[in-house]
Protein backbone atom coordinates (compact mmCIF):
# COMPACT_ATOMS: atom_id res chain seq x y z
CA UNK A 1 0.00 0.00 0.00
CA UNK A 2 1.35 3.61 -1.36
CA UNK A 3 -0.30 6.13 1.33
CA UNK A 4 -0.19 9.83 1.17
CA UNK A 5 -1.08 12.45 3.72
CA UNK A 6 -1.62 16.14 2.85
CA UNK A 7 -1.69 18.82 5.19
CA UNK A 8 -3.48 21.10 3.96
CA UNK A 9 -4.21 24.95 4.70
CA UNK A 10 -4.32 28.47 2.95
CA UNK A 11 -1.92 27.57 0.01
CA UNK A 12 -4.67 24.14 -1.39
CA UNK A 13 -4.56 25.65 -4.46
CA UNK A 14 -0.77 24.45 -5.07
CA UNK A 15 -2.32 20.90 -5.30
CA UNK A 16 -2.73 21.23 -8.86
CA UNK A 17 0.93 21.29 -9.34
CA UNK A 18 1.68 18.48 -6.29
CA UNK A 19 -1.78 16.03 -6.63
CA UNK A 20 -1.01 14.68 -10.42
CA UNK A 21 2.44 14.25 -9.64
CA UNK A 22 1.67 11.39 -7.35
CA UNK A 23 -1.92 10.65 -7.61
CA UNK A 24 -1.19 7.66 -10.36
CA UNK A 25 1.31 5.80 -8.26
CA UNK A 26 -0.87 6.33 -4.77
CA UNK A 27 -3.61 4.20 -3.09
CA UNK A 28 -4.87 5.54 -1.10
CA UNK A 29 -4.64 10.07 -0.65
CA UNK A 30 -6.11 11.91 2.51
CA UNK A 31 -6.19 15.58 2.51
CA UNK A 32 -6.13 16.68 6.19
CA UNK A 33 -7.83 20.43 6.74
CA UNK A 34 -8.50 22.35 10.08
CA UNK A 35 -12.10 22.55 9.84
CA UNK A 36 -12.62 25.74 11.51
CA UNK A 37 -9.71 27.23 8.66
CA UNK A 38 -7.58 27.80 11.14
CA UNK A 39 -3.83 28.05 11.08
CA UNK A 40 -1.78 26.24 13.58
CA UNK A 41 -0.18 29.63 14.77
CA UNK A 42 -4.44 30.50 15.59
CA UNK A 43 -4.94 32.77 12.70
CA UNK A 44 -8.12 32.10 10.40
CA UNK A 45 -6.90 32.17 6.79
CA UNK A 46 -8.54 33.09 3.34
CA UNK A 47 -10.55 29.52 2.27
CA UNK A 48 -12.47 28.87 -1.02
CA UNK A 49 -14.59 25.42 -0.56
CA UNK A 50 -16.01 25.84 -3.36
CA UNK A 51 -12.75 25.66 -5.34
CA UNK A 52 -11.12 23.04 -3.14
CA UNK A 53 -13.83 20.62 -3.86
CA UNK A 54 -14.46 21.43 -7.16
CA UNK A 55 -10.29 20.49 -7.86
CA UNK A 56 -11.08 17.39 -5.96
CA UNK A 57 -13.80 16.19 -8.79
CA UNK A 58 -11.47 17.57 -11.45
CA UNK A 59 -8.25 15.37 -10.42
CA UNK A 60 -10.25 12.44 -8.41
CA UNK A 61 -11.24 10.16 -11.21
CA UNK A 62 -10.25 6.95 -9.05
CA UNK A 63 -12.23 7.74 -6.08
CA UNK A 64 -8.99 7.47 -3.87
CA UNK A 65 -9.16 10.83 -2.21
CA UNK A 66 -10.74 11.26 1.28
CA UNK A 67 -11.13 14.81 3.26
CA UNK A 68 -10.08 14.63 7.57
CA UNK A 69 -11.59 17.43 9.01
CA UNK A 70 -10.04 17.62 12.48
CA UNK A 71 -9.41 21.23 15.10
CA UNK A 72 -5.58 21.43 14.36
CA UNK A 73 -4.96 24.39 16.11
CA UNK A 74 -5.44 23.60 19.81
CA UNK A 75 -4.79 27.34 22.11
CA UNK A 76 -2.66 25.21 24.63
CA UNK A 77 0.24 24.24 21.86
CA UNK A 78 2.52 25.71 20.05
CA UNK A 79 2.48 25.98 16.51
CA UNK A 80 5.37 23.31 15.51
CA UNK A 81 3.13 21.19 18.61
CA UNK A 82 0.00 21.48 15.81
CA UNK A 83 1.59 20.45 13.36
CA UNK A 84 2.97 17.14 14.58
CA UNK A 85 -0.42 16.61 16.47
CA UNK A 86 -1.73 16.94 12.72
CA UNK A 87 0.68 14.83 11.12
CA UNK A 88 0.24 12.32 13.83
CA UNK A 89 -3.71 12.21 12.92
CA UNK A 90 -3.41 11.71 9.61
CA UNK A 91 -1.11 8.72 10.18
CA UNK A 92 -3.85 7.44 12.70
CA UNK A 93 -6.47 7.76 10.56
CA UNK A 94 -4.66 6.32 7.42
CA UNK A 95 -3.19 3.18 9.49
CA UNK A 96 0.14 1.61 9.30
CA UNK A 97 -0.35 -0.33 6.57
CA UNK A 98 2.28 -0.34 4.18
CA UNK A 99 4.17 2.56 3.43
CA UNK A 100 3.31 6.01 4.71
CA UNK A 101 3.90 9.55 2.54
CA UNK A 102 3.04 12.44 4.03
CA UNK A 103 3.53 15.87 1.85
CA UNK A 104 2.61 19.38 1.97
CA UNK A 105 0.73 21.14 -1.00
CA UNK A 106 4.12 22.88 -2.33
CA UNK A 107 6.24 20.08 -2.93
CA UNK A 108 6.52 18.23 -6.05
CA UNK A 109 7.59 15.30 -6.63
CA UNK A 110 10.20 14.84 -9.56
CA UNK A 111 10.44 11.11 -9.84
CA UNK A 112 7.54 9.66 -7.93
CA UNK A 113 7.05 6.72 -10.27
CA UNK A 114 10.71 5.78 -9.67
CA UNK A 115 10.92 6.07 -5.33
CA UNK A 116 7.36 4.08 -5.22
CA UNK A 117 9.32 1.11 -7.57
CA UNK A 118 12.15 2.08 -4.97
CA UNK A 119 9.78 1.45 -1.43
CA UNK A 120 8.57 -1.54 -3.12
CA UNK A 121 11.59 -3.20 -3.43
CA UNK A 122 12.43 -2.80 -0.11
CA UNK A 123 11.93 -4.80 2.86
CA UNK A 124 12.44 -3.61 6.55
CA UNK A 125 12.58 -5.28 9.29
CA UNK A 126 13.35 -1.81 12.04
CA UNK A 127 11.46 1.16 11.84
CA UNK A 128 12.91 3.61 9.04
CA UNK A 129 12.29 6.70 7.19
CA UNK A 130 12.76 7.28 3.65
CA UNK A 131 14.36 10.94 2.63
CA UNK A 132 14.21 12.66 -0.14
CA UNK A 133 16.43 15.78 -1.08
CA UNK A 134 14.69 18.72 -1.25
CA UNK A 135 15.13 21.90 -3.83
CA UNK A 136 13.69 24.56 -1.98
CA UNK A 137 12.56 27.69 -4.64
CA UNK A 138 13.50 30.91 -2.84
CA UNK A 139 11.91 33.58 -4.90
CA UNK A 140 10.36 34.19 -8.32
CA UNK A 141 12.12 36.96 -10.38
CA UNK A 142 10.77 38.05 -13.87
CA UNK A 143 12.52 35.52 -16.16
CA UNK A 144 12.64 32.36 -13.48
CA UNK A 145 12.84 31.58 -10.33
CA UNK A 146 15.95 31.68 -7.36
CA UNK A 147 16.97 28.40 -6.08
CA UNK A 148 18.93 27.41 -2.63
CA UNK A 149 22.11 25.26 -3.54
CA UNK A 150 24.61 23.86 -0.71
CA UNK A 151 28.05 22.84 -2.76
CA UNK A 152 28.88 20.95 0.77
CA UNK A 153 26.40 17.77 -0.09
CA UNK A 154 26.84 17.32 3.89
CA UNK A 155 24.67 20.33 3.78
CA UNK A 156 22.25 19.22 1.73
CA UNK A 157 18.67 19.87 3.05
CA UNK A 158 16.79 16.41 3.04
CA UNK A 159 13.47 15.75 4.51
CA UNK A 160 11.72 12.54 6.10
CA UNK A 161 8.82 11.75 3.41
CA UNK A 162 7.99 8.03 3.78
CA UNK A 163 8.08 6.00 6.71
CA UNK A 164 7.03 2.09 7.70
CA UNK A 165 6.01 3.18 11.15
CA UNK A 166 4.44 7.16 11.27
CA UNK A 167 5.05 8.27 14.55
CA UNK A 168 6.23 12.24 14.37
CA UNK A 169 7.86 13.70 17.22
CA UNK A 170 8.92 17.52 15.48
CA UNK A 171 7.26 18.01 11.97
CA UNK A 172 8.04 15.03 10.00
CA UNK A 173 10.97 13.89 12.10
CA UNK A 174 10.95 10.37 14.42
CA UNK A 175 13.77 8.27 15.89
CA UNK A 176 13.54 6.19 13.04
CA UNK A 177 16.53 5.16 10.94
CA UNK A 178 16.82 7.62 8.03
CA UNK A 179 17.76 6.01 4.42
CA UNK A 180 18.67 8.85 2.33
CA UNK A 181 17.69 8.63 -1.53
CA UNK A 182 18.27 10.25 -4.72
CA UNK A 183 14.37 11.02 -5.20
CA UNK A 184 14.58 14.57 -5.37
CA UNK A 185 11.52 17.19 -4.25
CA UNK A 186 10.79 20.40 -5.68
CA UNK A 187 9.53 22.30 -2.64
CA UNK A 188 8.06 25.99 -4.11
CA UNK A 189 8.10 27.55 -0.32
CA UNK A 190 9.36 30.71 -0.06
CA UNK A 191 8.80 31.42 -4.05
CA UNK A 192 5.49 32.93 -4.21
CA UNK A 193 3.90 36.45 -4.20
CA UNK A 194 4.70 39.16 -1.36
CA UNK A 195 0.84 38.30 0.30
CA UNK A 196 1.11 34.85 0.19
CA UNK A 197 4.50 35.13 1.60
CA UNK A 198 3.23 37.34 4.47
CA UNK A 199 0.65 35.03 5.51
CA UNK A 200 3.15 31.89 5.17
CA UNK A 201 5.10 33.38 7.49
CA UNK A 202 2.19 34.28 9.79
CA UNK A 203 0.60 31.10 10.12
CA UNK A 204 3.06 28.00 9.36
CA UNK A 205 5.05 25.76 12.38
CA UNK A 206 7.74 28.11 12.31
CA UNK A 207 6.05 31.69 13.01
CA UNK A 208 8.24 31.26 16.35
CA UNK A 209 11.36 30.37 15.67
CA UNK A 210 13.41 33.93 13.96
CA UNK A 211 12.30 37.44 13.57
CA UNK A 212 9.67 37.41 10.70
CA UNK A 213 9.41 40.77 9.69
CA UNK A 214 13.49 41.09 8.92
CA UNK A 215 13.50 38.37 7.34
CA UNK A 216 10.67 39.45 4.83
CA UNK A 217 12.28 42.54 4.20
CA UNK A 218 15.90 40.53 3.16
CA UNK A 219 13.32 38.27 1.17
CA UNK A 220 11.73 41.59 -0.70
CA UNK A 221 15.11 42.92 -1.70
CA UNK A 222 16.30 39.73 -4.13
CA UNK A 223 16.51 40.22 -7.52
CA UNK A 224 18.57 38.59 -10.47
CA UNK A 225 20.83 41.32 -10.34
CA UNK A 226 21.93 40.76 -6.60
CA UNK A 227 21.32 37.20 -5.93
CA UNK A 228 24.96 36.03 -6.47
CA UNK A 229 25.77 38.21 -3.68
CA UNK A 230 23.87 35.88 -1.05
CA UNK A 231 25.67 33.68 1.44
CA UNK A 232 24.37 32.03 4.51
CA UNK A 233 20.90 32.88 5.07
CA UNK A 234 18.74 30.64 6.59
CA UNK A 235 16.64 32.23 9.15
CA UNK A 236 17.56 29.78 11.75
CA UNK A 237 20.82 27.87 11.29
CA UNK A 238 22.32 30.38 8.66
CA UNK A 239 25.25 28.26 7.17
CA UNK A 240 23.00 25.53 6.20
CA UNK A 241 22.25 27.88 2.97
CA UNK A 242 24.94 28.52 1.33
CA UNK A 243 24.39 30.45 -1.92
CA UNK A 244 21.33 31.15 -4.45
CA UNK A 245 21.32 29.73 -8.14
CA UNK A 246 18.98 31.33 -10.99
CA UNK A 247 16.88 28.53 -13.12
CA UNK A 248 15.25 30.29 -15.99
CA UNK A 249 11.51 29.02 -16.23
CA UNK A 250 8.29 31.22 -15.39
CA UNK A 251 5.99 28.46 -14.24
CA UNK A 252 6.07 25.48 -11.94
CA UNK A 253 5.38 22.58 -14.74
CA UNK A 254 8.09 23.74 -16.26
CA UNK A 255 10.63 23.80 -13.46
CA UNK A 256 9.46 20.51 -12.27
CA UNK A 257 10.31 19.19 -16.48
CA UNK A 258 13.44 21.00 -16.25
CA UNK A 259 14.93 19.37 -12.92
CA UNK A 260 13.69 16.00 -13.86
CA UNK A 261 15.82 16.00 -17.22
CA UNK A 262 18.88 17.67 -15.34
CA UNK A 263 18.34 17.05 -11.39
CA UNK A 264 20.76 19.10 -9.54
CA UNK A 265 21.51 17.30 -6.66
CA UNK A 266 22.44 13.75 -7.29
CA UNK A 267 24.32 12.15 -3.73
CA UNK A 268 27.37 9.90 -5.51
CA UNK A 269 26.67 5.32 -4.69
CA UNK A 270 29.78 5.66 -2.39
CA UNK A 271 27.88 8.98 -0.32
CA UNK A 272 24.71 6.96 0.13
CA UNK A 273 26.50 4.08 1.42
CA UNK A 274 27.80 6.30 3.85
CA UNK A 275 24.98 7.97 4.77
CA UNK A 276 22.76 4.79 4.93
CA UNK A 277 25.08 2.37 6.75
CA UNK A 278 23.70 1.29 10.17
CA UNK A 279 27.30 0.58 11.60
CA UNK A 280 28.61 3.76 10.22
CA UNK A 281 25.80 5.38 11.79
CA UNK A 282 26.20 3.61 15.20
CA UNK A 283 30.25 4.26 15.42
CA UNK A 284 29.52 8.02 14.92
CA UNK A 285 27.34 7.95 17.78
CA UNK A 286 29.74 6.27 19.97
CA UNK A 287 32.67 8.36 19.18
CA UNK A 288 30.48 11.73 19.63
CA UNK A 289 29.75 10.34 22.82
CA UNK A 290 33.43 9.65 23.64
CA UNK A 291 34.58 12.67 22.87
CA UNK A 292 31.97 14.47 24.73
CA UNK A 293 33.24 12.33 27.70
CA UNK A 294 36.87 13.50 26.99
CA UNK A 295 35.86 17.05 27.23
Amino acid sequence: MINVGFCIAYDWNLLRYSLPLIYKEADRICFSVDKDKISWSGNRYNWDEEGFRTLIDEFDTEGKITVLEEDYHLSELSPMENEVRQRNLIAKFIGTKGWHIQLDTDEYFIDFPGFVKYLKSKHFSRPVNICCPWITLFKKVDQGYLWIKNDDLDNQDIIAIATNSPEYQFGRRNGNFNIVTNYTLLHQSWARESDEIAEKLKNWGHTNDFELQNYFNFWKTLTEDNYQQIRDFHPIQEQRWQKLEFQEGRTIPYLINTFRENPPIIFPRFKLWLLNSIWISRARKLLNIMLRKIK
